[in-house]
């Protein structure tokens, strides 16, 4: 009997709690008090104003270079590592080889040093070793045109 008493009771109480408005419609994961916004109207697809499209751009245009200027120029000459000068001598012939080692590679004069920097290719040319003192050329420098491929998702 006992147990024939318990089962009505709770039954009475889901009933009470289904035909409540309140829990029927309230989701259990909203924050104390909060009710959401009541439906828009619908509208018919006839009322609804679309915007403008956007103007397109002419397809003949290239796109904007922007030019490299000194500064840039200067950021990469900084950007440069020079480690030393050595010079070598040849026994035989009394021919003497200099060298320097820029970013760790070794050039001798007139070879052509080559860097990319800010998406730039900087270029320049060794003109002379003095000493410890190294003269460079600058040549040219071209802006990098990024590739899908070489772009990495982070």
């Amino acid at each position: 009997m006992k147990t024939h008493h318990t089962l009505l009771s709770s039954v009475a109480f889901a009933g009470l709690l289904v035909a409540s408005p309140v829990w029927a419609v309230r989701d259990p994961f909203w924050p104390i008090g909060y009710s959401p916004a009541p439906p828009a109207a619908e509208v018919n697809n006839a009322e609804r104003v679309r915007p403008a499209p956007p103007a397109e751009k002419p397809k003949n245009e290239p796109p904007r270079i922007i030019p490299v200027s000194e500064e840039d120029w200067r950021k990469a000459r900084q950007a440069l590592s020079i480690s030393g000068v050595t010079r070598t001598v040849k026994p035989d012939t009394n021919e003497t080889r200099t060298l320097a080692m820029i970013n760790r590679q070794t050039f001798a004069i007139g070879d052509t040093i080559t860097l990319d920097h800010a998406d730039i290719r900087f270029q320049w040319r060794l003109a002379s070793i003095e000493g410890n003192d190294i003269k460079l050329e600058p040549i040219r420098a071209e802006r990098i045109a990024q590739k899908n491929t070489d772009l990495k998702l982070r």
